[in-house]
């Protein structure tokens, strides 16, 4: 089996749950180094040179993250790319990397999501794809919008624009919507503790302009949007610079702008769980490089359910349905695990609603070794893992029995 088939079923799952939602596609790179197992690994088997300027072999993953943009339930994915560069691939400038048409670039990777995740989420009733600087391509901004598809980037230019300003020039002369307070937690690295700050919010509306990308000729001269600005006021304090197609027209529409670009911290967390916490596919033994790149999409696959059954246990509401997460055979399997779990008093019972994925979550934790006493914490993330590997095998075993017994 194709990495290619093991991608498209992944994707075309996540689809079912999506239609007439409004959908955030959150979109981020991350990268598999193996360097440390080269030996082991077999030459030219998918896997090339990363970024590092040290020894590296490994490959990157552009994925695309589904998140309903008012319930923040994880949904899935709508694209996963895989690739690797060749080990003597030539560097930037000898490639003439400037020259060179966006179809041509690695940077292509966001144009190509967004491409496969319109196909595949025709039923939504809105998508609006979210990115981190790496985005603020023209390409990107100018060809992404459609009647019901808009995007939050975060600016990495300053832009000019059709008003003779550059597009961050414009912001201070624009008066403040209001403000909002968040909790920062503490940074050695940047020198912050923890504390609660005030960021003013503002926004201005523009056209930027095309300038002189080279190879960009088929796209228009300039684009209206957007520019969302939640700034600290004080010296090298946070400033957020977002560039947006969605309207504003007053405080509470910037800030749903910014809340939407904050849910960016989950296709984050799923990369860092990816190569932490129990997954470590860069410590797979594996000694072909396509056969880790299978194994990659396949632990997404779980990764996913897991990080939704966590989200679901830290949720008051008992977290988001089911029937989003388990089938409705599997539903059925989890129904006679939990009866032969739960115990007689009433805190070792499953009290959560059968219809929410907490009541899931719950039998979960308990198969992977979870006492259901609230003493020893919520279950997290390598105990639902343990958990999940348990069901599957346990699910498995059920349908085989179920089937040869209707035989």
């Amino acid at each position: 089996m194709t990495e290619d088939v093991l991608i498209k079923e992944l994707c075309e799952r996540s689809s079912k749950p999506c239609s007439n939602r409004h959908i955030l596609c959150i979109q981020d790179t991350t990268e598999m180094n193996f360097y440390s197992q080269k030996h082991r690994i077999q030459e030219e088997t998918g896997l090339g040179r990363l970024d590092s300027s040290k020894p590296t072999l490994g490959f990157k993953m552009h994925s695309t993250l589904l998140v309903d943009a008012f319930s923040s339930n994880l949904l899935g994915f709508s694209n996963v790319q895989l690739w690797h560069r060749p080990i003597a691939m030539l560097n930037r400038r000898e490639r003439n990397y400037q020259t060179l048409p966006i179809e041509e670039k690695e940077s292509y990777k966001w144009i190509k999501a967004v491409d496969a995740s319109k196909a595949l989420l025709k039923d939504a009733a809105v998508i609006t794809f979210i990115a981190d600087r790496e985005a603020d391509i023209y390409e990107f901004l100018s060809s992404t919008v459609a009647n019901n598809v808009h995007y939050i980037i975060r600016s990495k230019s300053n832009r000019n624009t059709i008003q003779h300003q550059k597009v961050w020039d414009i912001l201070p002369e624009k008066p403040d919507l209001g403000s909002y307070t968040i909790n920062i937690a503490t940074d050695h690295r940047k020198n912050r503790k923890n504390e609660n700050i005030t960021l003013k919010v503002r926004y201005a509306k523009v056209n930027i302009t095309k300038g002189s990308h080279k190879g960009s000729f088929k796209y228009p001269d300039d684009v209206a949007l957007n520019i969302v600005e939640a700034y600290e006021e004080k010296t090298n304090g946070i400033n957020w610079k977002l560039l947006t197609t969605h309207e504003i027209n007053d405080f509470k529409d910037a800030y749903q702008v910014i809340e939407w670009y904050s849910q960016r911290w989950m296709i984050e967390q799923v990369h860092r769980l990816l190569k932490h916490k129990g997954f470590q596919i860069e410590d797979s033994e594996l000694e072909s490089g396509w056969a880790i790149r299978k194994l990659c999409v396949i632990m997404l696959s779980a990764l996913l359910r897991i990080f939704q059954m966590n989200m679901a246990y830290n949720d008051p509401e008992g977290g988001q349905p089911i029937q989003e997460v388990f089938s409705s055979e599997e539903i059925e399997c989890l129904k006679h695990v939990c009866a032969k779990l739960q115990g007689k008093t009433v805190k070792l019972q499953n009290n959560n609603d059968a219809t929410k994925l907490k009541w899931a979550t719950w039998i979960i934790a308990r198969l992977g070794g979870w006492t259901g006493y609230q003493s020893q914490g919520n279950p997290g993330i390598i105990l639902l893992k343990r958990g999940l590997d348990k069901f599957c095998a346990i699910y498995y075993g059920w349908q085989l029995a179920r089937d040869v017994g209707t035989r």
